[in-house]
């Protein structure tokens, strides 16, 4: 038996047709899902890169392994001290391993992100290029079939090969943005009312009007036939989801390659194939634009398609098609599940692996999304609303409380906060009630996010510097509204005696 785990960056599964997207963006992970199980409703804990991996591979919430942002001590994976894996809670990899599984990485993320606990998953970790930068697949594919084919008599391998396609910057050439406009038209929405209304009321980082901003300030696009300057018009919406669907259709070709591989070398019908992605991106939901610095429906939902061979393509048709609550902490413990290998007692998530047997499994009853990168957020979501409440909203337009019914309104343009307070008192309790359980009973270490708020989600763009710029582009009243949002509540001391990162101190 082999696995191998794709791990597509920023990949939305509304832009699918597994997933029911009217553009074939992916033929070939659409003759993969014909014979797998797809999992509709699959969300990662922790976003964005850094704490959905390492909810994933940890099997644990970011309150609990320390992750919930991209630096920082709401960036630092809680390690206990000793030698090997932790007892109870060992990363998944390890807990591959230590079951006599070998386990292998294509991927430079440890790198980007000094996140080098996760290496702790792997036997090898190979880098495609020389460059720490976001590899792209043409630079993946060579060294991923490279191992295969060196691996082909080697049993029970994992073998984690990451694709940082659709990641902004949509770096494709023209020609595959003029194929991901001939597979259909873009979505109606937004229409032109609600980009105006974006560029009006929405600020920040991948706002409208500021697309391509960054900590070194302002900047036009580097890839102008993928992704326009700002979002003016339903022209440049258009052009942004061309270009985004356009880099769906890049990875999408070099996954067929790997699939050929496979077939070549003759491990296809021995193979088990995990398609899925580390978050979303919003395009143009709550007025952002590609990006996934929020804890809405489009950064934290992803696709989940898994092909295990003599198992998944023997399924009934209307089993294969799953729509229970999920978090990404519960593939680790359904992987071992499906290995025979014992589900270490630290860990958070819950097996679904009864799906894969055609059986009933018990969707959670509400999910609790979080976001600590752009902005501190948690969200709950139901079979139908999501709340999204806002701790800190770093330099983004982020209201403090906020209500969707996503089923009726998957675009999350109407705000039901004031319409349904039955629904807001309900979701608000779940949210005090999953808090209080993973950070206020006896034994729990601090939330991340609440022992960071001081200085909170600024390592990308700093709230005043951002100020300032709004400033100097004419929005001196949006610029009001920010530093407002971010001023400390009265009496608060600016820094505390545990808070050395605050800069001047």
């Amino acid at each position: 038996m082999r696995i191998l785990y794709v791990d597509v960056d920023t990949l939305r599964a509304d832009h699918l047709a597994p997933y029911g997207y009217s553009r074939r963006t992916a033929p070939n992970l659409e003759r993969l899902a014909d014979r797998s199980i797809l999992f509709d409703r699959y969300y990662c804990s922790d976003s964005p890169c850094l704490p959905s991996r390492a909810a994933l591979f940890s099997g644990q919430f970011g309150i609990t392994n320390g992750v919930v942002g991209h630096f920082g001590r709401a960036g630092q994976y809680r390690l206990e001290a000793g030698h090997g894996s932790a007892p109870g809670r060992p990363l998944a990899g390890q807990a591959l391993q230590e079951s006599g599984w070998y386990t292998a990485a294509v991927s430079m993320f440890a790198e980007r992100h000094r996140a080098y606990w996760f290496c702790g998953n792997f036997r090898e970790v190979i880098r495609a290029s020389g460059e720490l930068n976001d590899e792209q697949a043409h630079q993946v594919n060579p060294v991923a079939i490279d191992w295969i084919r060196r691996n082909k008599d080697r049993d029970n391998w994992f073998l984690h090969v990451h694709y940082w396609e659709p990641h902004t910057d949509y770096l494709v050439g023209p020609e595959w943005v003029e194929k991901a406009a001939s597979t259909g038209t873009v979505q109606e929405w937004p229409d032109e009312d609600t980009i105006s209304a974006h560029g009006e009321q929405i600020y920040g980082p991948r706002s409208a009007l500021d697309l391509h901003y960054t900590s070194r300030g302002p900047r036009r696009s580097a890839v102008p036939h993928a992704m326009p300057d700002a979002i003016r018009s339903r022209t440049d919406f258009e052009l942004l989801i061309n270009g985004y669907d356009a880099t769906i259709l890049y990875w999408d070709h070099y996954f067929g390659q790997l699939l050929d591989v496979l077939d070549e070398v003759g491990l296809s019908e021995d193979t088990a194939i995990v398609v899925t992605g580390d978050h979303g991106e919003s395009l143009g939901e709550n007025g952002s634009y590609a990006e996934h610095g929020l804890a809405n429906e489009p950064t934290t939902r992803v696709p989940l398609i898994v092909y295990w061979p003599g198992v998944t393509d023997s399924l009934a048709a209307d089993r294969r098609h799953r729509s229970e609550l999920l978090y990404n902490i519960d593939f680790a413990p359904t992987l071992c599940e499906l290995l025979g290998i014992t589900v270490p007692a630290g860990w958070q998530g819950r097996s679904f692996a009864a799906a894969f047997r055609g059986e009933q499994v018990n969707s959670r009853p509400y999910l609790v999304l979080g976001q600590g990168a752009h902005t501190y957020q948690r969200a709950v979501r139901t079979a139908d609303h999501l709340y999204i409440r806002t701790y800190h909203p770093g330099a983004f337009r982020a209201e403090w409380e906020q209500l969707f019914d996503v089923t009726a309104d998957p675009h999350l343009s109407v705000d039901l906060l004031k319409e349904k307070p039955e629904v807001v008192t309900e979701m608000r309790s779940m949210l005090v009630e999953w808090w209080q359980r993973h950070a206020a009973t006896p034994g729990a270490p601090p939330d991340p996010m609440q022992a960071t708020m001081q200085k909170g989600p600024t390592f990308y763009n700093d709230p005043g510097v951002y100020a300032s710029h709004l400033r100097a582009t004419g929005r001196s009243h949006l610029a009001d509204d920010l530093l407002a949002r971010v001023g400390s509540a009265a009496g608060t001391p600016r820094v505390w005696w545990d808070s050395p990162e605050i800069a001047g101190v």
